[in-house]
């Protein structure tokens, strides 16, 4: 055996040997700093596997989705894997409310076309709500929550998204993306997540 057969031997015992990496996980884009435009939503919410077309803003809508399983997995506890990265965006709420502010709408509308567009119509998704550090954790569940619901009654109400495709959820400060011991991580923390859970079952 030559020394080329020898090394690309070597290279296929190391590679069978060695774990298996996760390939294509879900990432959490972060646009918590400011705006956050239709495009970038698409963009990070549209799965990988998705045809062409799905990235057209201009085509129009399928019908809704069926999202049933989605619910019924998250009522059990058992989580889903996103379909595609997931998107954290600045929304505001008046201080310890889940009350939106005028300065929140920007971002929601942005949130609200995207998810009325052709290629993110036909999926279902979770609203999360996530809080910083400072309070209790009881108290910080139910307002993340509380916030998730309202970003979903916003959409549905102003954009017409079905109201069974957002599946809200709370998880106050347990998913931390930056150090709550400053304020801008602080910031960073109290946020909304949009999750794709995947395409589901059209009505017939």
């Amino acid at each position: 055996m030559n020394r080329a057969s020898t090394c690309l031997l070597l290279v296929a015992i190391l590679a069978t040997a060695m774990p298996a990496q996760p390939q294509d996980e879900p990432k959490i884009r972060d646009f918590t700093q400011g705006a956050v435009y239709d495009q970038d939503l698409i963009d990070t919410l549209t799965p990988k596997d998705a045809p062409l077309h799905a990235r057209d803003l201009n085509a129009p809508p399928p019908p809704p989705p069926n999202c049933a399983f989605y619910r019924h997995q998250q009522s059990r506890g058992i989580t889903v894997k996103p379909a595609a990265d997931i998107a954290a965006v600045k929304v505001l709420f008046a201080f310890n409310s889940a009350e939106l502010t005028p300065e929140a709408s920007g971002n929601l509308d942005a949130l609200g076309r995207a998810l009325t567009s052709a290629g993110l119509a036909p999926c279902c998704f979770r609203i999360e709500g996530h809080t910083d550090a400072v309070g209790g954790e009881e108290y910080n569940n139910e307002l993340s929550l509380r916030r998730a619901h309202s970003v979903a009654t916003y959409l549905s109400r102003k954009f017409g998204v079905d109201a069974s495709r957002l599946l809200a959820a709370g998880f106050g400060k347990r998913q931390p993306i930056a150090d709550n011991e400053t304020e801008e991580g602080r910031q960073k923390n109290r946020r909304v997540q949009i999750v794709n859970l995947g395409y589901g079952q059209v009505e017939q």
